[in-house]
């Protein structure tokens, strides 16, 4: 599965909101804006605005170049110079004036932060457009420094910061984002995340992959803690399984919080869960098929693979249960802790969640894997309603599993909608 994100950017002129100095018309006025203004550049600009009022695109044109060859000195030079450039872009929509005058208001270095954060918000957005992903990242930044809270802008800062190779500080700075705006109460836009994954999932670097990994799965996290439907849940973990090609049991432990979010939803999902269990736990393989035609999601009626494979599991059922007390005494009494956790794995499949957590326990006193174990013993308590003990036991989920642990503990705080 690829996720795709489409980013969509406008340049807010509707709110930039720039100031045009007005310039005065006779020695007596001159006198404190003298101090202000170039002398040549002032006159050219009280003939631009001049120009301005009476509708004549032409004559601010020129007014505008007369005050640039003039030369901009001051802060007031450049900030008017642009503001007026700002204006007769809104008349010739010609995206050279508005960069120009942009870049003029910018340089000054007399824009209130209101307008800087305006200012910056349009050259974050041009420069992105232009595919000058430093000059866009870091206005970006700047605008936001400065209040802004145009949506695109966060976007556009990890997206231009991957585009210059800087994956991990692209998610890095996505995830303090995701975490502010949630912070302050406000919704994070789905776009955010879909950009994050495509970053993060999408990545070819060979550095900090184990960071990017990490990055990347915290923004997951949070996507579906936010957006926890059926469908985000599917896309979530099964893009996951795909991009990280985990071995085949730790795949199954990625199928069974699947289930538990009600997130297997095509016939893939269910064929590939009961191919994967059903040789160790007929009785999982055949809930997981059972469920699968229930829902109408498999043809369990016609010759085809999922009713092959349940008319082998069925036969298998009804023995494998009733070996269960045995190999439960036989675990007990084993020397390592191996045969427990199968045992235990089997109890779930059959729903006998009692008999499963107390053997997972078992295993963990005989020295099997506590990874492993702990997220199977988590598995089986979220199932028998225990989330206190579930969460109890993902906390102590290490290695290869533990982001699978992680994203157990938002299923139980954010339980799947829709």
């Amino acid at each position: 599965m690829r996720i795709v994100s489409t980013l969509a950017l406008a340049v807010a002129l509707g709110s930039a909101v720039v100031a045009t100095p007005a310039f005065a018309k006779d020695k007596k006025e001159d006198a404190a804006p003298a101090q202000k203004y170039t002398p040549a550049v002032q006159k050219a600009l009280v003939a631009a605005q001049a120009a301005l009022k009476a509708g004549d695109t032409a004559g601010v044109t020129a007014a505008v170049a007369a005050a640039k060859a003039a030369g901009l000195v001051t802060g007031d030079d450049k900030y008017a110079t642009g503001s007026i450039e700002y204006q007769l872009y809104q008349t010739t929509k010609d995206d050279a004036t508005l960069r120009d005058a942009v870049e003029l208001m910018v340089s000054a270095g007399t824009a209130t932060p209101a307008n800087l954060a305006q200012l910056y918000t349009v050259r974050a957005q041009l420069a992105y457009q232009a595919k000058d992903y430093t000059k866009a990242s870091d206005s970006a930044t700047q605008a936001m420094k400065n209040g802004a809270t145009e949506p695109s802008l966060v976007p556009i800062l990890v997206t231009s910061l991957s585009n210059l190779g800087q994956t991990l500080a692209a998610l890095t700075a996505l995830n303090g984002y995701i975490d502010k705006s949630a912070g302050a109460g406000q919704p994070v836009p789905v776009e955010w995340y879909q950009r994050g994954l495509a970053i993060g999932y999408g990545s070819k670097s060979t550095t900090d992959v184990d960071a990017i990994h990490t990055a990347t799965s915290e923004i997951t996290r949070k996507w579906v803690a936010s957006y926890p439907t059926k469908q985000n849940w599917h896309d979530a973990l099964v893009t996951y399984m795909s991009q990280y090609k985990i071995p085949t049991d730790v795949q199954v432990d990625v199928f069974r919080l699947l289930r538990a979010a009600g997130a297997l939803l095509g016939d893939n999902d269910y064929r590939e869960y009961a191919a994967d269990v059903y040789l160790r736990y007929p009785g999982e393989a055949n809930t997981v098929l059972t469920e699968g035609g229930s829902k109408g999601v498999l043809n369990l009626t016609g010759k085809n693979d999922a009713s092959d494979l349940l008319g082998v599991v069925k036969g298998k059922v009804a023995a494998d249960k009733a070996s269960l007390p045995a190999s439960d005494k036989s675990a007990r009494a084993a020397a390592d802790g191996k045969a427990a956790v199968s045992t235990a794995d089997a109890y779930v499949g059959y729903g006998q969640y009692p008999q499963a957590i107390e053997l997972y326990k078992v295993a963990l006193a005989k020295g099997a894997d506590a990874s492993t174990v702990n997220l199977r013993l988590g598995w089986a308590l979220a199932l028998s309603g225990d989330t206190a003990g579930a969460k109890a036991a993902f906390a102590q989920v290490q290695g290869i599993r533990k982001p699978i642990a992680d994203f157990w503990v938002v299923h139980l705080d954010h339980p799947t909608a829709g």
